[in-house]
């Protein structure tokens, strides 16, 4: 594959990076912008009161990630076509479309055309990665937790992307979207509990979601952020799976991952700025946690009090 290096514009300090990277940074930046534009012009923003502005930018979070993945099928095809089941035809055929899809979609989310039916679509579609690739993959190894984070992180983006399609419609008049937003509550709820394990017993890896990479040393706090994340999450993720305060626990859960894609994320992807899997997908990865903690919060009642 060829390693042709472009220069970045000067948002990202014309560092040089492989082309492959570029176009994933092209499409994450797009689609965030597309989406900050539409908040203004909607008005949305200016509607908006207290925190609830912050709930504002859940599709924004969620989609910019999704788009910058959907890339990543056109320029690491290979790669993505190996994770098919072998079982599944035309590997190549489903990674161009996939991608495609993903791309389509995070348009749709951020600028509110069929974003119903495209989040339906991306919740389907990310539950079947969970029940097709990683569960199996983990219960054919059920010693290797990083598998089982990857399948729970997977789970926590469908329910985002389901909690989205609910709060679209009237999830406390209709019993369909209500059932949506019940599911989409569990699906987050679970992996949040299960990340304050994992943080609480290695706080020298990354927070947030917890994978196997240590913190560098030169994020400021280091392991602070960890055990704060897992703190945060063992109290918001108890409200929201009894079913208590959800709106608050799923805002101010959302707030502590934005604080930790600042701390942390954003440092490392601009220290492995030329690379996919330790820089750009380590903080997109995060930041659609975020989006989907977000979604989730703007899907749950009202009278959870802020």
């Amino acid at each position: 594959m060829s390693e042709r290096l472009v220069c970045l514009p000067a948002a990202l300090v014309g560092a040089a990076i492989p082309s492959l990277v570029w176009w994933s940074y092209l499409s994450f930046w797009v689609v965030f912008l597309v989406g900050l534009i539409a908040i203004f012009i909607r008005g949305d923003w200016q509607r908006a009161r207290g925190l609830d502005k912050l709930l504002l930018f859940g599709p924004i979070f969620y989609a910019a990630p999704l788009a910058a993945f959907g890339t990543e099928h056109f320029t690491v095809t290979t790669v993505i076509a190996s994770m098919i089941p072998q079982w599944i035809p035309w590997h190549y055929f489903l990674a161009y479309a996939i991608g495609a899809c993903f791309i389509a979609g995070a348009l749709s989310l951020v600028t509110g055309i069929q974003a119903r039916l495209a989040a339906s679509l991306i919740a389907l579609a990310l539950f079947l990665f969970v029940a097709l690739m990683y569960f199996p993959g983990w219960l054919r190894h059920p010693e290797n937790l990083l598998v089982l984070t990857i399948a729970l992180r997977e789970t926590s983006f469908s329910g985002g992307a389901l909690a989205l399609a609910a709060s679209l419609g009237d999830p406390w008049r209709d019993r369909g979207a209500y059932a949506m937003a019940v599911v989409a509550r569990y699906f987050v709820a679970i992996p949040v509990l299960f990340f304050s394990c994992l943080q609480f017993l290695h706080g020298d890896h990354v927070p947030g979601v917890p994978l196997e990479r240590l913190t560098p040393t030169y994020i400021v706090g280091h392991a602070i952020w960890t055990y704060l994340a897992a703190a945060i999450y063992a109290v918001a993720g108890v409200m929201l799976l009894i079913g208590k305060k959800t709106r608050a626990a799923a805002t101010w859960l959302g707030l502590t991952v934005l604080f930790i894609e600042l701390v942390v994320y954003i440092p490392i992807a601009i220290a492995d700025r030329a690379s996919l899997a330790n820089g750009l997908n380590y903080m997109a990865d995060t930041l659609m946690f975020c989006g989907a903690v977000l979604l989730l919060a703007g899907a749950m009642p009202r009278t959870d009090e802020l």
